[in-house]
């Protein structure tokens, strides 16, 4: 296996990043009560299953940053939809 690049480095925290953001954003509309339980588990389910495939994966940056924008995407639009 050779070395990362620094490039690769960077795109890793940078979807790190976002999946931190994302989790902050669940608990706080939980917190909120803006959405209702089920949406909470579900992104937080998935929250979670996305951080552990990324963390396996970090070094192919394309789908990496594609899922973490793409759960930001979906917990907003899912927000937006289900805001009590």
């Amino acid at each position: 296996m050779s070395e990362p690049s620094p490039r690769q480095v960077l795109y890793g925290l940078v979807a790190g990043g976002f999946l931190l953001v994302v989790a902050v954003l669940v608990a706080g509309a939980a917190s909120a009560g803006l959405v209702p339980t089920w949406w909470t588990i579900l992104m937080a389910v998935t929250v979670t299953v996305i951080a552990v495939w990324s963390g396996l994966r970090w070094r192919r940056t394309g789908p990496v940053l594609a899922a973490s924008i793409g759960l930001l995407v979906c917990w907003v639009i899912g927000t937006l939809l289900l805001r009590a």
